[in-house]
């Protein structure tokens, strides 16, 4: 394992390079070198961003330095990666602000965020590529009982967190499929960060301080963070990172509702600004060992607490950044994740890696539910209600194990890899609604707690077993072929019961109004991928690859009604049986690319076209009797597009990033939805063939112009323009049921100034002050006229807002 560092990866342009020291051979030129550090977000290294003495230098001096990547399992080279694949180093995330899914998404092409806030994108993530998209807008605050379509790491330990990105070496973004090496999850995508590592040279930290104000808040936006790493021995470091930030609030509310020390509605209505605050504290700490040349062993943990206040939804029936919210909503979560990595190499020619992980994420989301309850015939029909108004809190607990132990190889003109994975889920969530006021109107006493009106509770258990492999063969120095395949063996138990107080033995057995159900299913399947690359020549390569992705299936456990007999098990909310369990559904990726380098150096690019066939998809939403959230599986659905990164050094000093992708997804097969009511079966259309699916732009792009000079005495100068644009798209699985998004661009700039030790950051996000939608729920028309309600049209028509102008400095001080 030679030194006891952070392993490098040293390019020479002889065709070779060398991995802590030990030499291998590969195809490379200054393609592998420029197109490795540009798609990095990096400078075009010395070679790409020197005059020609400069290069003419690096060249005699024949070896050069660049960030590696290892989305195949192995250290290589983004050019050796026979897929698109795009990655951003530590410098560029810290240079151009990303912190966060939602500013990563900015960034990278192709990579889409269905952003509602922090607080729905702490329950799910929100992330996709590919247009394989499986929630429409408003299905955010359902806990997920299979994985996202986009499988994230940190590190080795695979989660659905959205964590904050600091001190972090790398993140990469490989898009399609990954499942074979990456498992459940991996439906479209795999997006991984890398953590930097503790070394062993030196003492060293950094210190940065951030201040901000955006132009719709009174209040100001904070950010600090401390890195430190501390070497113990020559072969025993520590290093570790704590950041906190609080972002104020811009959202102002003048329908909140009053409530008395019984949370009793007093008719009051009140007032109040800037209610969508934000603040988050994290820290991740780890220790390495490397007790012998051969081992390397990493111990981690890593903690965020979030505590979110309000939403960033305005209502589309008032002006400007306001919201009808009748109650203030309030988000808290509490991640951590331990994980233990162990390198050992075996012998000259083998690696074997064991990694060893636990995670819980475990949160609670309070939100107004007053808006939820307005079509109810139970507002329409008994004037006497004191207000309407109803709290939902949520409760999500997830804790889960994993374990994979991988052998990675090479012999002769052969590279292989084996694997076997292990994991154990336990998840766990509570839904409560309480309606204030319920208890008094009836006149009731209420059997489970004062004016709860509803509460679902869930429980999971999922375990997973897998093994995996891939051979790669060299035909050549040019061609190679690789086939990989993984095989899955998972078992998956659900179980749901609801009660309803208020409608007591009407709704189901005894005064509670209780039903329940559950179920347990067995899965197993077989994936591959097939993949060939080509270097036509030094400065080209081209890449076909098939791969296959896919999630798990399960049981909703939603309470259901026995078809066999004339009992209805789950009371007058009972559902369809088909509702009971949801199948996995799987994707097959055609893609078709190439990467290259073209005037004579000066300008790089990766392009890419793609079709995925996705079978069963399974979608998310609400059953047609008791509005359960559930997943259901749709019939199929296919998506296609291009992906175009082009990276151009247009000058010495001036560098254009650009990318752009096209994307149509779309059911291929009508969706229907079953029901069941009084015995009787029927069937309602929810969608059609042709109709694309929610949140999915035909268009996005992002496109930067990097200029760095130096002037005075030493002081770097760099300045970043950024634009990021997203498509229009709709919010719901059809154009007949959901809103239209219409397309968003931002702008960002940035300058920083860089000398010695220190480094100053000015910046604008949003340097048009742009007040674009991000997303929207589903129209809930609250309608005073309708109903004989006190509020007018359209207030429970949530609309997120892109955050408005924030301009701000950051400083940073490294040692």
């Amino acid at each position: 394992m030679n030194l006891p560092n952070e392993k490098t990866t040293t390019i020479k342009l002889n065709n070779s390079y060398s991995i802590n020291g030990k030499q291998k051979m590969l195809k490379l030129s200054k393609v592998n070198v420029a197109i490795g550090c540009a798609l990095l977000g990096l400078p075009l290294c010395s070679l790409a961003q020197s005059t020609p003495s400069d290069a003419s230098e690096a060249k005699e001096k024949n070896s050069l330095e660049v960030i590696s990547v290892t989305a195949t399992r192995r250290e290589t080279t983004i050019q050796e990666v026979p897929y698109s694949i795009s990655a951003y180093g530590g410098d560029s995330l810290e240079e151009n602000g990303i912190t966060d899914f939602s500013t990563l998404a900015r960034n990278i092409p192709g990579l889409t965020l269905n952003d509602v806030g922090r607080g729905k994108n702490g329950i799910s993530n929100g992330i996709f590529i590919r247009g394989i998209n499986a929630n429409a807008a408003g299905s955010e605050n359902f806990g997920s009982k299979t994985d996202p379509a986009v499988s994230v790491y940190l590190g080795e330990t695979p989660m659905s967190a959205n964590l904050e990105i600091r001190d972090i070496n790398r993140v990469e973004v490989l898009r399609g499929p990954q499942s074979t090496l990456y498992g459940s999850g991996s439906l479209s995508g795999t997006l991984r960060y890398i953590p930097n590592k503790p070394q062993f040279d030196e003492f060293s930290g950094t210190v940065t301080g951030k201040v901000a104000q955006n132009a719709e808040s009174d209040g100001t936006d904070f950010d600090s963070d401390i890195v430190l790493n501390i070497p113990l021995s020559d072969t025993f470091a520590v290093r570790g990172v704590v950041a906190k930030l609080h972002n104020a609030g811009y959202i102002d509310a003048d329908y909140l509702e009053g409530l008395d020390e019984n949370n009793q509605p007093t008719g009051e209505v009140f007032s109040r600004t800037d209610i969508n605050e934000e603040d988050v504290m994290m820290a991740r700490i780890a220790a390495r060992w490397v007790p012998s040349a051969e081992t390397d062993i990493l111990l981690s943990h890593a903690y965020q607490k979030d505590e979110i206040k309000g939403s960033t939804a305005t209502s589309e029936g008032l002006e400007g950044y306001n919201t009808g919210a009748k109650m203030i909503g309030d988000f808290e979560r509490e991640v951590s994740i331990t994980s233990l990595v162990i390198e050992h190499e075996l012998g000259d020619s083998a690696m074997l890696t064991s990694s060893t992980s636990f995670t819980s994420n475990e949160a609670e989301n309070m939100h107004d539910q007053s808006y939820g309850y307005s079509y109810q015939n139970f507002w329409q029909y008994y004037a006497g209600v004191p207000r309407e108004v109803v709290r939902g809190i949520k409760s999500y607990k997830t804790d889960t194990f994993t374990q994979e132990v991988r052998i990675t190889g090479s012999l002769d003109s052969i590279d292989w890899l084996a694997g076997g994975y292990y994991a154990d889920q336990d998840y766990d969530e509570t839904a409560d609604d309480y309606i204030y006021g319920v208890d008094i109107f009836y006149g009731m006493v209420n059997p489970a707690a004062p004016d709860l009106g509803y509460r679902n509770v869930q429980a999971t258990e999922f375990t997973d077993r897998a093994v995996f492999g891939e051979l790669t063969y060299h035909i050549s120095d040019d061609w190679q072929v690789t086939g990989g395949l993984r095989y899955f063996d998972q078992d998956f138990y659900a179980f749901q019961s609801v009660i309803l107080p208020p409608c007591g033995p009407y709704c189901g057995e005894g005064a509670l109004g209780y039903s329940s159900g559950e179920g347990e299913r067995n899965f197993t399947d077989t994936l591959y991928r097939l993949n060939t690359s080509y270097d036509v020549d030094l400065d080209t390569k081209v890449y076909f690859n098939i791969a296959q992705g896919f999630r798990h299936g399960g049981a909703n456990g939603a309470p259901v009604d026995d078809l066999s007999t004339e009992l209805v098990e789950g009371g007058v909310y009972a559902e369809h049986p088909d509702y009971l369990y949801f199948n996995p559904d799987k994707t097959t990726n055609y893609e078709v690319g190439t990467k290259g380098m073209l005037l004579d150096g000066e300008l790089n690019y990766s392009v890419a076209v793609f079709y995925i066939d996705w079978q069963d998809p399974i979608l998310n939403f609400s059953t047609p009797n008791g509005g359960f959230p559930i997943m259901f599986n749709a019939d199929e659905a296919e998506s296609k597009g291009a992906e175009v990164e082009i990276n151009a050094l247009l000058t010495d000093s001036l560098k254009l990033n650009l990318g752009w992708s096209y994307t149509i997804a779309e059911l291929t097969k009508d969706f229907y939805r079953p029901n069941v009511a009084n015995g009787e079966e029927s069937q309602a259309m929810v969608a059609s063939a042709g109709d694309v699916m929610p949140g999915v732009p035909k268009h996005t792009v992002t496109a930067s112009l990097l200029h760095s000079t130096e002037f005075m005495d030493g002081i770097s100068v760099s300045s970043r323009l950024g634009l990021s644009y997203k498509g229009s798209f709709i919010t719901g699985y059809d154009e007949r049921n959901a809103d239209s998004i219409s397309s968003s661009l931002l702008l960002n700039a940035s300058v920083v100034f860089s000398k010695d030790d220190w480094s100053v950051r000015i910046f604008a996000d949003n340097l048009a002050n742009r007040d674009d939608m991000t997303s929207s729920a589903s129209d809930e028309v609250y309608s005073g006229e309708k109903f004989g309600l006190q509020y007018p049209d359209q207030l429970a028509d949530p609309a997120y807002r892109v955050r408005p102008r924030t301009i701000g400095l950051s400083a940073s001080y490294s040692f």
